[in-house]
């Protein structure tokens, strides 16, 4: 029935965020977990058992739902190559959504919004570091993701509008988009807003509401998160990585990413 559809979805809240590149073996026996689990297939392929007999095959870029408390077992096709981004959560409007939704209710999705999640599975894949900040990024981009699962599960619902959360996700994923290609630039969000093509009050809203973090949070963070990839993974020194991630004076720098990690930027391997 149409009154029992929310008009509007709750916020997910992200337990654990993995990215697996071998097969645990305890997955391929049957088991349960107490959350949601969401498994998206980055190379590789794989099969869903449930316990009532059901099976789900999904291969490079597929993504599969997994009801909290439905035993199963995940068989990997090791010889192809593994590696799976799993992520598990806790979400009010979850019994609604797996009453009706299968597994794989996400491979039908039009061209568009497909692209569009495999944008989130991106960005949610770039967050992946242990602070709370990047939760919170996460929980807003899973909002944003099972609005469109839910628009595909229920398309027949009149009047059940997309959230307010969809909207200042897709907000935040654009603002996002734009300040990551301009790290080493000044930013301001007048000079955001104004790419975006709406007030500041409306960003500084949609950062809020999305995200929980406010503008300046937000892009510190991303900052921070570039200067750990940069120093990890391209061995920049700490004065050229400052540069790249917008910051003029490296010992500023070096302050707010150990106040950011925890840890001086010349302990990053």
């Amino acid at each position: 029935m149409p009154s029992k559809i929310p008009k509007r979805l709750s916020m997910p809240r992200v337990i654990k965020i993995l990215r697996l590149f071998y097969v645990q073996r305890y997955a391929e026996k049957f088991h349960a977990d107490e959350n949601y689990e969401l498994l998206h297939i980055i190379d590789g392929s794989m099969k869903l058992i449930l316990e009532n007999g059901e099976e789900y095959h999904a291969g490079k870029q597929d993504t599969l739902f997994i009801p909290r408390g439905v035993r199963h077992k995940d068989i990997f096709d090791v010889k192809s190559g593994v590696e799976v981004f799993h992520l598990s959560f806790n979400w009010q409007e979850g019994s609604k959504f797996f009453a009706s939704a299968a597994p794989d209710c996400l491979r039908s999705l039009p061209s568009k919004e497909k692209n569009e999640l495999l944008l989130l599975f991106g960005m949610m894949r770039l967050d992946m570091y242990n602070d709370t900040d990047n939760l919170v990024i996460a929980d807003a981009r899973l909002a944003h993701l099972l609005a469109i699962a839910w628009r595909n599960v229920f398309p027949d619902v009149k009047n059940a509008a997309a959230p307010e959360a969809d909207n200042y996700s897709r907000m935040v994923n654009f603002a996002h988009n734009y300040m990551t290609a301009h790290l080493s630039e000044h930013i301001d969000i007048d000079g955001v807003a104004a790419y975006l093509r709406t007030s500041r009050s409306t960003l500084l809203r949609a950062f809020h509401y999305a995200s929980g973090m406010s503008f300046t949070s937000y892009l510190r963070s991303i900052r921070m998160q570039e200067a750990f990839y940069l120093l990890r993974e391209r061995a920049l020194n700490v004065a050229e990585c400052a540069l790249r991630c917008g910051y003029s004076d490296p010992a500023y720098f070096s302050r707010t990413f150990k106040k950011h990690f925890g840890f001086s930027p010349k302990k990053v391997n």
